[in-house]
């Protein structure tokens, strides 16, 4: 996609944004429950025998919708308590679990239900590859993350990870993948390009991968030109290079190999981190007397080291009016999108909200496989007093995937579901995040 078509693209959006919240929707002040840990027992290593869900079972998983959960009993405070009850588990394996206690919570609201103008189901693709590598490494498509699982995450300290619980954990144990977990961030890297060689400055293949310090593998510099982004053309393994003429210090021109071969380029490229220690809410976890909950599908990931990048803060969507439109960028894993080297594109897309409850979000914003654990985002007005105030983007949800959901009737239709940040929610992943529950009194 040519740079000025994105940038009408993006114009269009903003437009749509703008248009579909002009009922005020902005971001308010909100008080949150206190959460306070109670007791922190140590349990036994993970076995890391957690299975990943495969192509042919995704998206077979039923959930109960709106129509379905207006008729369960409300959750009380013990409930909520047990299932924001948390489990941590560190680098070195060490596995813990957490009770909390909540003041100041207040039973959930009723479902909405509300519907919204939907899109159609597998209609024209309506996702963006974010293929500058200006807009790639700038906000808010920087906050996007890899993991090394195979999901997507997003940025929301600079050093911690907001994804899917899918993505670590299956329920009843953790994925093998979880053991030596990572997140990629993408990052500009000046390369300069061997010198002599074949026309073109050629790069020599087999060469062994860099670590750094703490024993991240970074990518080989085969790996950087299959990486490599030309302009606003993403480039794949090669292909035709631009080059500018340059000169001699005697002002003479330089022969064109030379040229080519000396040229630097900024490519963005994927930088490793370790995962410090991860947590997954006690509603995701399965026991004798719970099933898993696709409404506590999300876990917090803690980097070994911060990044530079900036984050995004995280919100809750003012329950007052409905959401319109939804954004989120991952690395989404089907092949057409690929460059022959896995999940390096940034992909982005928004739609309108079809179905809302207080902890889902059903929507039909395209996506595939990699996409999950994306973070949900809109864009709203902060309080300024006199109908002014600056826009900001916030986290409101956490992508899951694809799911086939029970409406009224009976009948079964397939949504992509979000899963919403609430204010419990919030006010756990926040003490995740601060660990002082001092500072996450109001949003």
């Amino acid at each position: 996609m040519g740079l000025g078509r994105f940038i009408g693209v993006l114009f269009c959006a903003a437009a749509l944004t703008v248009s579909a919240v002009c009922e005020a929707s902005r971001w308010s002040r909100q008080e949150l429950p206190e959460l306070h840990v109670d007791r922190t027992s140590l349990l036994n290593p993970p076995q890391f025998r957690g299975q990943q869900q495969d192509e042919d079972s995704e998206g077979m998983e039923t959930l109960c919708g709106i129509e379905c959960q207006s008729s369960l009993p409300p959750v009380d405070l013990t409930e909520q308590e047990r299932i924001l009850g948390y489990e941590t588990m560190h680098e070195n394996g060490t596995r813990t679990h957490s009770d909390i206690s909540l003041q100041g919570f207040n039973k959930t609201h009723p479902p909405t239900g509300r519907t919204r103008r939907r899109r159609q189901v597998y209609g024209a693709d309506g996702r963006f590859v974010i293929s500058d590598s200006h807009f790639v490494t700038n906000y808010p498509f920087s906050a996007a993350v890899r993991l090394s699982t195979g999901c997507s995450g997003v940025l929301v300290s600079p050093k911690h990870v907001l994804t899917s619980a899918r993505c670590i954990h299956d329920g009843q144990d953790y994925l093998d993948g979880a053991r030596k977990l990572r997140v990629g961030v993408l990052q500009l890297k000046t390369k300069r390009r061997r010198l002599g060689g074949r026309r073109g400055g050629r790069r020599r293949a087999g060469r062994g991968k860099k670590m750094e310090e703490d024993g991240e593998e970074q990518p080989t510099e085969e790996d950087d030109e299959k990486n490599s982004i030309d302009g606003d053309v993403a480039r794949i393994g090669g292909g035709r290079r631009r080059g500018r003429k340059s000169e001699r210090r005697d002002g003479r021109k330089s022969p064109n190999r030379i040229r080519r071969s000396a040229e630097p380029k900024k490519l963005p490229v994927f930088r490793w981190t370790r995962v410090r220690k991860l947590q997954i809410p006690q509603g995701w976890i399965h026991n004798e007397s719970s099933n898993v909950s696709p409404d506590y599908d999300y876990a917090l990931l803690e980097l070994r080291r911060p990044v530079k990048q900036k984050h995004m803060e995280l919100g809750v969507a003012p329950l007052a009016t409905p959401l319109a439109r939804i954004h989120f960028s991952g690395f989404d894993s089907d092949k057409s999108l690929q460059d022959g080297g896995g999940n390096e594109k940034v992909v982005y897309r928004f739609c309108s909200v079809a179905k809302e409850s207080d902890d889902l979000m059903y929507q039909h914003c395209d996506a595939q496989r990699g996409a999950t654990g994306a973070g949900v985002y809109v864009r709203l007005k902060r309080d300024g007093g006199g109908g002014k105030g600056k826009w900001q983007r916030r986290v409101i949800g956490v992508f899951s995937g694809h799911r086939w959901v029970e409406v009224e009737g009976g009948e079964l239709r397939d949504f992509n579901v979000a899963v919403r940040i609430t204010p419990a929610k919030y006010a756990q992943i926040c003490h995740w995040i601060r660990g002082d529950q001092s500072l996450c009194k109001e949003i």
